[in-house]
């Protein structure tokens, strides 16, 4: 007569069995530790590429393609974390990255060395501090780099001095002072400067002034008053300036006005 287990051993069993499915769903879900390294990307029958593309969507990440190759990731306030940016070592023909709003930091910066075409890098609201940008360095092709409402003081912008290549740097609301600004007398071809709500003051202008293509330049927020006249006059290719919330007064601005007749000065928030 066939033995009939005890009903103890039947629910243990169960269970055991519950225990392993659910670690079966949770492993091809989310894929091993391993799996995370695209060196150990699962025989599906997709590409690699598309493998990690899926991944990376599973983030909540937007992926953009041009003649079938991806040249743009956008993972704004995504949950995407440090280890998660050597996926897109896969894509070296990315011109295009945004991070806005994320966790990632220094740590993460490691993993972007393969972008060589990368142009803007969107590092705004994210856990990025000084360390991190000398691992920017590398990045010969980058021209855009939204850095504000970082971790990022005057000590790493030393790190900048030799990417001259940048047209766009934004520090708005970081711990920048006049020490730091020096830092920045290098980058010639700056187009555009975000120093709005940072710690500069009048004696830091002085360092811009090298800066013969600036053409956008946000001072808001700050302590500059008329004493930096000079110095803003300076920058006869200013298109936009914004002032709002400085120390400047009505005279200053007429003073600023007349020095660049081409240059709109904004006194209020827009």
């Amino acid at each position: 007569m066939k033995k009939i287990p005890r009903l103890g051993s039947q629910k243990k069993v169960g269970w055991v069995k519950a225990l392993w499915l659910f670690v079966l769903n949770v492993h091809l879900l989310i894929g091993t530790p391993q799996s995370k390294d695209p060196k150990h990307l699962q025989s599906t029958g997709k590409s690699p590429e598309d493998q990690i593309v899926e991944r990376l969507a599973s983030l909540g990440a937007r992926v953009f393609r041009q003649s079938g190759r991806v040249v743009e990731v956008n993972l704004n306030g995504t949950k995407v974390a440090d280890g998660d940016l050597r996926l897109l070592a896969e894509f070296p023909e990315i011109i295009d990255l945004s991070l806005e709003h994320t966790q990632v930091g220094d740590d993460g910066m490691i993993y972007l060395g393969p972008l060589q075409k990368l142009e803007w890098l969107n590092l705004y609201r994210t856990r990025l501090g000084d360390i991190g940008l000398k691992h920017l360095k590398a990045l010969k092709s980058l021209q855009h780099l939204p850095v504000g409402r970082t971790n990022v003081t005057d000590a790493g912008l030393i790190y900048l001095e030799s990417m001259s290549q940048l047209v766009y740097l934004g520090l708005r609301g970081n711990k920048v002072t006049d020490a730091g600004l020096r830092h920045l007398q290098k980058l010639t071809n700056l187009t555009g400067l975000h120093l709005g709500e940072t710690k500069v003051t009048d004696a830091g202008l002085r360092y811009l002034q090298p800066m013969t293509k600036l053409k956008n330049l946000w001072l808001h927020n700050t302590v500059i008053s008329d004493k930096g006249i000079p110095d803003l006059a300076n920058l006869k290719s200013l298109e936009q300036l914004e002032i709002y919330e400085t120390m400047i007064t009505d005279e200053g601005v007429k003073q600023l006005q007349a020095a660049l007749p081409q240059c709109r000065i904004v006194r209020q928030v827009e």
